[in-house]
């Protein structure tokens, strides 16, 4: 819509310079245009001249979708893994991850497997050398960010647990390839944010309407002792 407008108001200028040679439409001109290229990342490579939009809508179903959480080409569970990053790292260390070219790569090589459960989405598992990585999709907010709950059980005893908030997006990157330079297409998660639930938690997570409902856990090393119930919009 922005792009819209800002296309009408540069036509309209050219009009007004057209009727009425003057500075004043001349600077309005230049603003239009200037607005116009404002969200874009423009350059030129050679003798190619490329255009990307850092900012690309997000996601929100799987209808016409190429990666999923919950069926057709699943999106690899190590993928989430290297999101949930190191238990003995704080903070964000890696936030986005290239799907298209990373979900079928020697990086996260390892099977994956689908169970089915009495109720909701099925657990994604991809088993590799002596741990495994899993997560089940709780569903997605209003604003376009999917909850996910993950499993991390790196071969001990321990099994970590958290539920992840990312965004999925298609953006758009260059590609130099053979001398020759190329637009090509892109299928982003991005890490919003991560919510522990600590060792070997077993409740039952629910996210309906918008309220992310996380029952207590007890009796193991769970973070979760009280039930708690969070706003996700």
């Amino acid at each position: 819509m922005y792009r819209i407008i800002n296309f009408c108001a540069f036509v309209a200028c050219l009009v007004w310079l057209y009727v009425e040679p003057s500075p004043e439409p001349v600077v309005v001109l230049l603003l239009s245009t200037a607005g116009f290229f404002r969200d874009d990342i423009h350059g030129v490579i050679g003798k190619n001249i490329f255009t990307l939009t850092p900012k690309n809508k997000l996601i929100r179903d799987f209808s016409s979708s190429k990666f999923s959480f919950i069926s057709s080409e699943l999106i690899n569970p190590r993928i989430l893994e290297d999101l949930v990053g190191w238990l003995s790292d704080g903070g964000d260390q890696i936030v986005s991850i290239n799907i298209t070219e990373s979900n079928m790569s020697n990086r996260y090589h390892g099977s994956i497997t689908s169970e089915e459960i009495d109720s909701g989405y099925p657990i994604i598992t991809s088993a590799h050398e002596e741990g495994a990585f899993s997560y089940r999709y709780l569903g997605c907010s209003f604003s376009g960010v999917h909850l996910i709950q993950t499993w991390d059980h790196g071969g001990g005893s321990g099994v970590f647990c958290n539920v992840l908030l990312v965004t999925l997006s298609q953006d758009s990157a260059i590609e130099y390839e053979k001398n020759k330079i190329g637009k090509v297409d892109r299928f982003v998660v991005k890490l919003v944010s991560s919510i522990p639930l600590g060792d070997r938690y077993e409740g039952a997570l629910n996210y309906k309407f918008g309220f992310l409902s996380i029952p207590a856990c007890k009796g193991i090393r769970s973070l979760r002792e009280s039930k708690s119930t969070l706003l996700v919009l």
